[in-house]
């Protein structure tokens, strides 16, 4: 619904700008099919690394079987790190997809399709319906039989689950709020990454600290930074970007960067190691 080459311009763009990709379960695309055009040909059967950084954003499957297999092939291209949606149980109440209808294969590496009938249309009620609701810290150490990627939780929104993410040994976490859209009325991210400063500071010692969700401008990302955040994420403004195909894209990161190097220049800072609460 945005552009035709959707993930595979993202990559295409995020690869020549030097920044990583966070590919999703529900991709319009397979895996191997988003950095097929950025990627050297394959030796015999064996897919080379993917030439750029990229992780993978797991949403854990009902069937767990389905899950290791996408676990396994993350691995094979390269994959550093997977990133496990904990904040969706359920599809959340958007009103907008509700209205969307589909008539095709919405994402094939989840096996979501579309469904159009009496009981509502199709992207609202396909998104979530694979999804295992059961998910629980419990599950720590099936993925970590799963997989030897570091473990990162997308959708931590409390400092309590921060600290439960460390004393479970989580290699990072992700505050997230789904962008809004599962819980219209959750906090924003960044409120909770100063509720962890202020509250449980141990954490950022022990667990690498990502934010996503309301990053729309270079001064987000040099806040986020000053509260301690490793990265932030961004979704829509991507999306609003990939309009204009991969020159789209890049056009935004180059924005993004220009303003994050001007307000560094500002505070009067040269590099980001330099950031700290002091800003």
């Amino acid at each position: 619904m945005v552009h035709p080459d959707g993930e595979r311009a993202l990559a295409r763009a995020c690869q020549k700008s030097g920044i990583p990709q966070c590919v999703s379960t529900s991709a319009s695309f397979r895996v191997e099919a988003i950095f097929a055009s950025i990627s050297a040909p394959p030796v015999l059967d064996t897919p080379p690394p993917v030439p750029m950084t990229f992780f993978f954003q797991l949403y854990v499957d009902k069937n767990r079987a389905k899950s290791e297999e996408l676990l396994r092939t993350a691995e094979r291209l390269g994959a550093k790190a997977v990133f496990v949606t904990v904040d969706g149980p359920v599809q959340g109440k958007r009103e907008a997809d509700e209205r969307v209808k589909a008539d095709r294969e919405l994402a094939p590496m989840s096996g979501m399709r579309a469904r159009n009938d009496e009981k509502g249309s199709s992207i609202s009620r396909a998104m979530g319906s694979y999804i295992d609701p059961t998910l629980s810290w419990k599950d720590v150490e099936w993925l970590r039989k799963s997989t030897k990627l570091p473990i990162i939780l997308k959708g931590i929104m409390t400092a309590q689950d921060a600290v439960l993410a460390m004393q479970h040994g989580i290699d990072g976490i992700v505050l997230s709020n789904h962008g809004g859209r599962n819980l219209d009325t959750s906090p924003p991210p960044m409120l909770v990454l100063l509720e962890i400063r202020k509250n449980s500071p141990e954490v950022f010692d022990k667990v690498e600290v990502f934010v996503d969700g309301g990053i729309k401008r270079g001064t987000d990302i040099f806040k986020a930074l000053c509260l301690g955040a490793k990265a932030v994420g961004i979704g829509r403004g991507f999306l609003w970007a990939l309009n204009y195909g991969e020159e789209g894209v890049k056009k935004f990161i180059d924005i993004l960067r220009d303003e994050l190097e001007t307000t560094m220049k500002l505070c009067g800072i040269t590099d980001l190691s330099q950031v700290t609460r002091a800003w």
